[in-house]
């Protein structure tokens, strides 16, 4: 009976954790929904720029091309990655004679995911990632750990990009999203002022009496000044007998 009883108590605790995983609106990157399918097919249209950063620069871009396009790059490419990378080594564990027997090696990416149609960057992190390697009596056995570290942090930094750009690119696809930012832009265009097609009308400027100097000054003077001027005072003429 104890026995049944707690099958039956697992049992319900399994369908609780299911529960609880829709509840969170839990869905696979790479489902059969719409945004699975722009996952695969987004992070294939990437094309992945030069990085300049030596051998390290080199081996994180064959890692990332390795795994968003295996095939080879895209013939037109929708999206351009651009990565900037730094590095550097600090020493873990240290012997009082200041003998160093264990390094960290650091590296740091800041990448850009730019829209090739409007060149406009559509998303941009950055990621750090460490390899641990031993320090050696050898140098040629420190220069191997230390490649082997760059390579180990090279791959793993290529993977969390190529998982947040394609996270980036199905929520970019995503139709709550479009619908969303269609929205926002029907009442961002509803809300601006309306602009008249008809020109407004010019304003009339009163004229004044000549200056000293002979000019017209346009705008000067009280409303009396410019209607003695558009309209002087009649003068009286004396007629000869």
């Amino acid at each position: 009976m104890n026995k049944a009883v707690k099958l039956l108590a697992r049992s319900l605790l399994a369908l609780g954790l299911v529960a609880g995983v829709a509840a969170c609106s839990f869905r696979p990157l790479y489902g059969n929904s719409a945004e699975g399918a722009a996952a695969r097919t987004g992070i294939q249209s990437v094309e992945v720029g030069q990085i300049d950063f030596g051998r390290v620069g080199q081996h994180v871009r064959n890692e990332l091309i390795s795994q968003m396009t295996p095939r080879g790059t895209p013939a037109r490419p929708e999206f351009t990655l651009s990565v900037a990378l730094q590095d550097m080594v600090a020493d873990l564990l240290v012997q009082e004679n200041s003998t160093v027997l264990r390094r960290n090696y650091t590296l740091t990416a800041t990448y850009q995911l730019i829209d090739n149609e409007t060149g406009a960057p559509v998303f941009s992190s950055s990621v750090q990632r460490n390899a641990a390697l031993n320090r050696l009596d050898s140098e040629y056995a420190n220069v191997i750990a230390l490649r082997d570290a760059e390579e180990r942090a090279a791959a793993a930094v290529a993977t969390v990009i190529t998982q947040r750009l394609s996270i980036a690119l199905s929520e970019l696809a995503s139709p709550e999203k479009r619908r969303k930012a269609a929205l926002e832009e029907a009442n961002r265009i509803k809300a601006a002022p309306a602009r008249s097609a008809t020109p407004p009308e010019p304003v009339d400027q009163p004229l004044v009496s000549p200056a000293p100097d002979g000019t017209t000054l346009i705008g000067a003077g009280d409303d009396r000044a410019a209607s003695s001027a558009r309209f002087p005072e009649p003068v009286a003429i004396d007629s000869a007998d």
